[in-house]
C-alpha cells in the first residue's frame, strides 16, 4: 500500500535515486561469454572459455583454453595454407585503406552518453523536490534518456566498436562468421539456437565438416566432391564443434527499473506553485475554501 504524503520522502526519494544511478555507474555495463568445446575430431576435447565485460573505464577480456594438447597437435598437423586467404585480396584491402581517416571511437561515446544520462536524471531527482507540472515531466524525460542511452546506445556503440563491417558496409575478414565461410571445411552443418534471458540473449551453436588441412593434397578434390567412407583415412578430417554465446547487460543495470517504483512508493506533498497556469492543490485544503 503506498504511504502517506510527506515532505521528507521526498528527500529520501532522491537519495534513494541518486544511490541506485551510483550503483550503475560503477558496476559492469555489458558482459558477454562464450563457452566452446570440440566433441569430435582430433581438437576434441579441447574447451575454450572467455568472458569480455565493458565498463564505464575499461574492456577486459578473459581467454581460457583447458584440454589443450590435442588442439595443439591438430594446429601442427594441419596444412594450414589451405585456408589463407587470397594474398592479392587482402593487399587490395590493405592499400584501400590506406589514407582513409580514422575510425570513431565509437565506444567511448556511448560511456559519455550513459554517464551523462545518469547525471542529468539525478539533477532532474533533484529538481522535482519542488513538485511542480514542469520537474516532473523533466524527471520523466530524463529516465526515458538514461533508459535508452543504457539498453540501447550502449550496446549499439559497442558493436559500432568491433569494426565488424568496412567502409563500404561489407563484412570484413574479422567479422565472425567470415573466417568461417573462408575456411576449407567441406560438407558442414550448423545449426542456431536463440533463447531470450533476463536482458540478454544466448545463442547455442553447433558446427561439423569435413578440414581440407588435415586430408592429403591429392584426396582434397574426392573429398570436395563426396564425403569419405567411415573409417578411411580422410575420414579423421572430420571436426564438430559445440558453443555458447551469451551477451547482456551487467546484473546490476536492470536498477533503473526500480525507480519509478520508488517514485510511487516516496510521494512527497506538493507545494502551492503556480505552473502552467494552474495552481497545485495542498494537501488539507479543499479547492474554493479559504484559510
Amino acid at each position: 500500500m503506498r504511504p502517506p504524503a510527506h515532505p521528507l520522502l521526498g528527500f529520501v526519494r532522491t537519495l534513494f535515486v541518486t544511490l541506485l544511478c551510483v550503483h550503475v555507474f560503477i558496476s559492469a555495463w555489458l558482459v558477454a561469454t562464450v563457452d566452446a568445446v570440440y566433441t569430435q575430431g582430433r581438437p576434441a576435447p579441447t574447451e575454450v572459455h572467455s568472458l569480455v565485460a565493458v565498463d564505464r573505464e575499461q574492456t577486459l577480456v578473459d581467454v581460457r583454453m583447458e584440454k589443450a594438447t590435442s588442439f595443439i597437435l591438430y594446429n601442427l598437423a594441419r596444412d594450414g595454407s589451405v585456408s589463407a586467404s587470397d594474398g592479392n585480396a587482402s593487399d587490395g584491402a590493405t592499400e584501400g585503406n590506406e589514407g582513409s581517416e580514422p575510425n570513431r571511437d565509437w565506444l567511448s561515446l556511448g560511456r559519455s552518453a550513459v554517464t551523462w544520462s545518469l547525471v542529468a536524471l539525478v539533477l532532474a531527482e533533484v529538481l522535482s523536490l519542488r513538485r511542480t507540472r514542469t520537474t516532473t515531466v523533466l524527471r520523466w524525460m530524463a529516465l526515458g534518456a538514461a533508459l535508452s542511452a543504457v539498453f540501447v546506445a550502449f550496446p549499439a556503440s559497442y558493436v559500432a566498436s568491433l569494426d565488424g563491417f568496412d567502409d563500404s558496409g561489407n563484412a570484413s575478414d574479422a567479422s565472425p562468421g567470415v573466417e568461417l565461410e573462408n575456411s576449407a571445411f567441406v560438407h558442414t552443418e550448423s545449426s542456431t539456437t536463440v533463447r531470450p534471458m533476463w536482458i540478454g540473449v544466448e545463442v547455442s551453436m553447433a558446427f561439423s565438416g569435413y578440414d581440407l588441412g588435415l586430408v592429403d593434397p591429392d584426396n582434397r578434390s574426392n573429398v570436395t566432391a563426396a564425403p569419405p567412407a567411415e573409417e578411411s583415412e580422410d575420414a579423421r578430417s572430420f571436426l564438430a564443434l559445440e558453443s555458447t554465446f551469451s551477451v547482456g547487460f551487467g546484473k546490476n543495470m536492470d536498477a533503473l527499473l526500480l525507480v519509478p517504483m520508488v517514485w510511487w512508493m516516496c510521494p512527497s506533498v506538493q507545494r502551492l506553485t503556480k505552473d502552467m497556469g494552474e495552481l497545485a492543490p495542498t494537501p488539507g485544503i479543499e479547492p474554493g475554501s479559504q484559510e
